[in-house]
């Protein structure tokens, strides 16, 4: 396994191989999926056969403009381990990111890493990682041109979703010159901004309206003003008839408050004693390091981890670390 190993050592080792498996890391979103079906749409181009397998249900409300056709969960595969030669993973900066779908491969199947996170541990046998580019889709839409593939339609659609997602509609610090002519020039092969956008941000339903009524009952902040956090319950998702999706992009809310410089969300998921926490920052904070701490990570603004304990014990932890890495308070 070589970081180092050319661009054309990649896709010559694409060239090598007839069946691939495709997967992203668990809780997908945008950026993971529309990375994924654009790599899944290549591979098929070139005549490969592939099979895209996660262990997550593909999320609902990116059904509008995703396609969600080629994802398979891991109960509906029936063919033996052998049956893959390689994997592909997009937006994953570890192995450990794609969860249980680990369990279907082999030591000799070859791993195409394909990613964008600063905190990515080249795991794969091949390593194709841009920490500067914005999202792992501006990585793909790089191999696209790098093999001289003329991007059709739908994969324009993944691709800009992809960083259109990742980018916070190009309003964060990794938007880039580089993001933005990439946007520029899948718009210009015919994609529905509208239609995405309209999906993506003008269609709330009655019970996250609810479930965010909760939510900003409960936001905390440090006497400074300078961090912000909320925890949700499992129990808020009851009451509200919302679902964990619902609850994606509620931690921006934090982060807009003047005042802040870092913001956690802690959700307490359905294994007992477990509470997942998202990092957002401003100024000259690395939440990476934070999450990295907790055996997270992602990048310098926007990182995340999964704590054991309780949303209260797990409060307690970030807020330590906080104080000992930045001194806020």
């Amino acid at each position: 396994m070589n970081k180092n190993k050319s661009f054309r050592a990649f896709c010559r080792a694409l060239s090598l191989y007839d069946h691939f498996l495709l997967s992203c890391h668990v809780s997908p979103e945008a950026d993971s999926i529309g990375s994924l079906l654009a790599m899944d749409s290549l591979l098929r181009r070139l005549g490969k056969k592939t099979t895209v397998i996660c262990e997550d249900p593909f999320p609902q409300r990116l059904e509008a403009c995703l396609s969600s056709k080629r994802w398979k969960m891991l109960n509906e595969l029936q063919k033996p381990q052998s049956y893959f030669q390689a994997l592909i993973t997009t937006d994953c900066p570890t192995l450990e990111r794609i969860g249980k779908v680990r369990d279907i491969i082999t030591p000799d199947t070859v791993i195409f890493n394909i990613d964008h996170h600063i905190s990515n541990q080249f795991f794969g046998h091949f390593n194709f990682v841009r920490p500067k580019a914005s999202a792992c889709g501006e990585v793909v839409f790089e191999i696209f041109k790098r093999m001289r593939m003329t991007i059709h339609k739908e994969e324009a659609k993944n691709l800009y979703i992809a960083i259109m997602t990742d980018t916070g509609s190009f309003k964060y610090s990794n938007t880039t010159v580089s993001c933005h002519r990439v946007a520029a020039e899948l718009i210009s092969l015919g994609i529905d901004v509208d239609k995405i956008n309209d999906a993506f941000y003008s269609t709330y339903s009655l019970s996250r309206i609810h479930l965010y009524s909760r939510l900003l009952s409960r936001v905390k902040t440090t006497p400074s003003g300078k961090i912000a956090w909320v925890g949700m319950k499992r129990s808020d998702l009851s009451h509200s008839g919302a679902t964990y999706e619902d609850a994606e992009g509620f931690i921006d809310f934090l982060k807009y408050l003047k005042e802040v410089k870092v913001a956690f969300f802690m959700s307490e998921m359905k294994p007992d004693r477990q509470v997942k926490v998202s990092f957002r920052a401003k100024g000259n904070y690395d939440v990476n390091k934070i999450a990295t701490y907790f055996h997270g990570g992602g990048h310098l603004k926007a990182s995340g981890c999964v704590l054991r304990g309780t949303l209260h014990q797990a409060e307690k932890a970030i807020l330590n670390c906080l104080h000992q890495q930045f001194r806020l308070g």
